[in-house]
């Protein structure tokens, strides 16, 4: 069965997936930060005390797994920012690689590199794709309720539409929301895909739909949308709809009025990401408040660039 994915990470966590829990425990690398309210340096013992917590956890996840199975091979990513810009082009057209590198330019130049190589990846991935669906292999299609998600699921279903006489199956699975575990008695709250880990995975095959006769319907969501070809679609009321690219921006003068005069631009992004979880990343925020600078309501303060990010420097209000 070939497996379809929208976020890098989420792919790489369904990979893992597949033998996640299989066999003994051989035990792993892992990492942890570990930080004090007073900002002192925590001790060798504390960081150790931590990183063998982890472990555990890690253990503890391994043996009550349920390892996926299947091959990695079978497992396609289409991370590609389906939410945002032209989507005129059938397949995946080189306005899509105008999209992810205006994305990745806010990362320093050698990104620009990323952007390309992640581009013709995924070209290479859907002419195989392509051709398992014209030789009738099943598909499943795994998405969530980000935008990004979402708006790939519908693109990758009016694909489908375009091959005649498709005679496999097509199934869908959705991330929920919220899950409940009966073993830690908690609720995981899920905002993408991207969240799920590994030993997870397998909890969600029961909410496998069969979509074979109605997938149709999902492209011809597409299709109006490709019409409508505004730079920005959001999910409003349970579905895709073309918005204004300003949509998020109250959320962001929200989090800028909270400031100081002077304040670090990323500190207003992470703020936006983690308080409100739109479903947007990071770059998509930083754009944004570019926009913000070039009407000069605010102003970079000169030489506060800390990361490879240019949001890793101080802004000030000039109004």
């Amino acid at each position: 069965m070939v497996e379809i994915l929208f976020s890098e990470s989420a792919a790489g966590s369904f990979k893992s997936a597949q033998h996640y829990g299989d066999g003994s425990f051989r035990g792993m690398s892992v990492s942890v930060i570990v930080s004090h309210d007073d900002g002192s340096k925590p001790t060798a013992q504390e960081i150790e005390t931590a990183a063998a917590k982890a472990l555990e956890k890690e253990r503890t996840e391994w043996e009550k797994a349920v390892p996926l199975g299947g091959n990695p091979d079978d497992v396609y990513c289409f991370a590609l920012a389906w939410d945002m810009g032209d989507i005129t082009e059938d397949g995946i057209g080189e306005k899509r690689l105008a999209v992810l590198q205006a994305l990745y330019s806010i990362y320093d130049d050698d990104t620009q590199k990323a952007a390309k190589m992640q581009f013709d990846r995924a070209k290479a991935d859907f002419a195989q794709v392509t051709e398992r669906i014209k030789n009738g292999e099943d598909v499943r299609i795994w998405y969530s309720d980000q935008p990004g998600e979402r708006c790939g699921m519908l693109w990758f279903m009016a694909e489908m539409r375009n091959i005649a006489d498709y005679k496999g199956r097509v199934y869908t699975v959705k991330i929920p929301k919220y899950m409940f575990s009966e073993i830690t008695n908690t609720i995981t709250e899920y905002n993408g895909s991207g969240e799920v880990a590994p030993s997870e995975w397998h909890k969600f095959i029961g909410f496998t739909q069969d979509k074979t006769k109605e997938y149709w319907g999902y492209a011809q969501q597409w299709w109006n949308l490709k019409r409508e070809n505004s730079t920005l679609r959001a999910v409003l009321n349970g579905r895709v709809r073309s918005v204004s690219e300003d949509i998020y921006d109250k959320y962001i003068w929200d989090e800028i009025d909270l400031e100081e005069d002077e304040f670090i631009q990323a500190a207003v992004i992470g703020n936006v990401l983690g308080k409100y979880q739109l479903g947007i990343g990071d770059a998509f925020v930083a754009l944004r408040m570019e926009k913000i600078i070039e009407s000069e309501i605010l102003q970079v303060v000169p030489k506060t660039s800390r990361g490879p990010a240019m949001y890793h420097r101080k802004l000030r209000k000039n109004c």
